[in-house]
């Protein structure tokens, strides 16, 4: 079993005692900014309907239920509220994706809409501006193959019921290049050295949050995604998780360091229990608020520790767009861009793969971009997992 010496002795004790500290009654600051990850933002139809859009308010009404399940505020446009909603219940897109796209295309049709033109109005040309509008708000290019992805897709579907050939989307996916239009955020991904990880461990003063954090950098899984891991997810006898990919849908199994394994055996046998407030659930991670732990909390952990760690430091001032402000509900004409984020744990596991002399198409797996490569538990799947089995042990944390 691991033994670690710190300040810090939730995680590196394994004791319980100290964790009784984390049972107390929430105070009404608590209340106020919940933890948990059910607490969604409710879907309210915006006051003004669409004058552009003719089926808006009709086709609203019909997804009304769907669209509050989903927690979102559409697009003022009926035709990709449908796109959304029927790709949605038909399973044609994970959940992370219909919002994701959802976001892109309010910022679609509210270009469209400034323009005088519904979206079943747009042809080529107004695409290719709208895509050298986005240009303008110095996107990456992740988030514009996002938005090429989102357009395609509820432009694709207009064609469909139109019995129509795909001409615009074929334009679309044939013309439009996200790498034409991303522009040069102006930073560089970094990644945690492990005196750093060192740093962020003993800042933390929760079990919980360290052994997420930990997952972080051991597994590499994407926010929500650590967020949603349930209990019945470990398999301690085979010493495997089964990690969610909150993007594209479907699931990946990672194999788990001696640690981890240790660490977790710990924590569901004689830990987890003292964070349950309400009864308890299948969130392997719980809010004291009650269900599981919200991306928005475990952000801010992370953020506060690298603070308090001396590690944190802005790199980088993005330039929001009034558009962009006015969609978010924001008056800052910047997002700040800090060094250590959830995703610089993700990019950090990545580095500790490749340190590892893991292959390629190992970390690919790993980091769940091989999908097309992989089938179920086939075996390129079962290679990937012995290989990182064998050559990856996780970070080495006896110094703290």
């Amino acid at each position: 079993m691991t033994t670690i010496m710190s300040k810090n002795t939730k995680l590196t004790e394994f004791t319980t005692e100290s964790s009784r500290q984390s049972t107390e009654v929430p105070t009404s600051d608590q209340d106020t900014n919940s933890e948990s990850v059910e607490d969604n933002n409710s879907s309210e139809k915006e006051t003004t309907d669409s004058e552009i859009c003719e089926c808006y308010d009709e086709i609203y009404e019909k997804y009304q239920e769907t669209l509050e399940e989903l927690g979102i505020t559409p697009p003022k446009c009926g035709h990709c509220i449908e796109y959304l909603c029927e790709s949605c219940i038909n399973n044609l897109l994970a959940e992370g994706s219909v919002k994701n796209y959802n976001s892109s295309l309010r910022f679609l049709v509210d270009y469209l809409h400034d323009e005088g033109m519904c979206v079943e109005d747009a042809g080529f040309a107004e695409i290719r501006r709208y895509f050298e509008y986005r240009a303008g708000m110095e996107r990456s290019k992740s988030c514009l193959q996002n938005d090429k992805n989102a357009v395609v897709g509820a432009i694709g579907r207009l064609e469909e019921e139109e019995d129509e050939f795909l001409k615009l989307t074929w334009k679309i996916r044939q013309n439009i290049d996200p790498n034409r239009y991303a522009v040069d955020s102006g930073f560089d991904r970094e990644w945690l050295e492990t005196e750093e990880i060192e740093k962020l461990l003993t800042e933390l003063d929760d079990f919980r949050d360290q052994l997420m954090l930990l997952c972080s950098v051991e597994l590499g899984p994407r926010e929500e995604a650590l967020c949603l891991i349930k209990t019945s997810d470990i398999n301690l006898k085979e010493e495997t998780i089964e990690l969610r990919n909150t993007k594209i849908g479907g699931t990946y199994v990672m194999p788990l360091t001696e640690k981890l394994v240790s660490l977790l055996e710990h924590w569901i046998s004689d830990v987890r229990s003292s964070y349950v407030q309400n009864g308890d659930h299948e969130y392997l991670f719980p809010s004291r608020d009650g269900g599981g732990l919200s991306g928005s909390t475990y952000r801010d952990t992370v953020r506060k520790a690298a603070e308090d760690a001396g590690i944190q430091e802005e790199i980088a001032k993005i330039p929001m767009p009034e558009r962009q402000q006015k969609a978010m509900g924001i008056d800052k004409d910047y997002r700040s861009k800090q060094r250590v984020d959830i995703h610089t744990l993700r990019h950090t596991f990545s580095r500790l793969l490749k340190k590892n002399d893991v292959s390629k198409s190992a970390r690919s797996y790993a980091l769940d971009h091989a999908r097309d490569e992989t089938d179920g538990y086939g075996k390129v799947t079962e290679a990937h997992i012995r290989e990182i089995r064998n050559k990856f042990n996780g970070v080495d944390i006896s110094n703290i």
